[in-house]
């Protein structure tokens, strides 16, 4: 029978003990060289190497309600460092460029702009899934829409796939609904793109996108948009002109000046204010494809 958790340990020792990171025997050992050496549970945790330091932060999260993504099940992407490891140098570039973002939207009632890069496999859609976590982890009511109606049949970063989703909502063949919360994300919901449809540059150009997040403004503090390639069709500049700014993306090695003044051209020809722009850098290996993005904001 497990001995029941005692409160000599805090908050901080129960919670580890809860999920399992220590035993009773373990919590009472890391509590002797706390006392013994003036130090914070954690602290002393990592000093008899019992615990990592991204294991107390995991669970300070939890402590502090601060909404992360602790399950591989949650459907949520491995590569989206914002969800699974907050502290590291990535996520912290992404809540940066939330900061900026924030700033400059200031006191409007709504946060909405897209996220628009000139090619493909440029990490657009990898920072569009980020802002939108991070924008829902500082307590925004926030959508994620994914209105890249042109590329594959690809697996969702978030975890959300939708029967019917934006393509048949803005023909006019669904009701306009979000997904229910994310479970590790209360604040977030998503509209997936939905069927491909072989018109969605007509579909698009119609204002149905900007009267779909009308009719969902009262609910929602923060719209973030996905597209597709700017220089490969009109799309990515009709759903940024709906949506009123964008922020632009291009990735180290692969952008072109060339394709980032075409793609800034067209935008601002569209009316879209370009709020800044952000520098991707892609680092390391992990997983089958063999690259994990990072990102670096040079500006936004």
């Amino acid at each position: 029978m497990t001995p029941p958790i005692s409160n000599d340990y805090g908050r901080l020792g129960e919670l580890l003990q809860q999920a399992g990171l220590l035993t009773p025997e373990q919590a009472t050992r890391i509590a002797a060289v706390q006392a013994e050496q003036g130090l914070r549970f954690g602290e002393a945790a990592i000093r008899l190497g019992l615990l990592t330091e991204e294991q107390i932060r995991t669970v300070l999260a939890q402590q502090f309600r601060y909404a992360i993504s602790a399950s591989p099940q949650s459907g949520v992407s491995p590569m989206l460092s914002i969800a699974h490891a907050p502290f590291g140098p990535e996520a912290e570039a992404i809540r940066r460029i939330r900061t900026q973002l924030s700033l400059h939207f200031g006191d409007q009632r709504r946060i909405a702009f897209a996220v628009v890069s000139p090619d493909d496999g440029e990490g657009k859609s990898y920072l569009a899934a980020s802002l939108a976590i991070a924008f829902s982890q500082a307590g925004l009511r926030t959508l994620y829409i994914d209105a890249d109606m042109r590329g594959p049949d690809r697996p969702s970063l978030l975890g959300v796939q939708q029967a019917a989703g934006l393509s048949t909502m803005l023909a006019g063949r669904s009701v306009v609904e979000a997904s229910p919360p994310l479970p590790d994300f209360p604040f977030l919901q998503v509209i997936d793109r939905g069927p491909r449809p072989p018109n969605p540059t007509e579909i698009l150009g119609t204002s149905a996108l900007r009267q779909l997040m009308h009719e969902l403004d009262q609910r929602i503090d923060a719209f973030v948009v996905d597209t597709p390639s700017a220089t490969l069709s009109a799309d990515a500049q009709i759903i940024a002109g709906q949506v009123g700014a964008c922020v632009l993306l291009a990735r180290q090695h692969r952008s072109s000046l060339k394709a980032m003044r075409a793609a800034t051209d067209q935008l601002r020809s569209a009316g879209v204010e370009i709020l800044g722009a952000v520098y991707n850098e892609f680092a390391g290996a992990r997983g089958a494809s063999g690259r994990k993005p990072g990102l670096r904001s040079r500006s936004a």
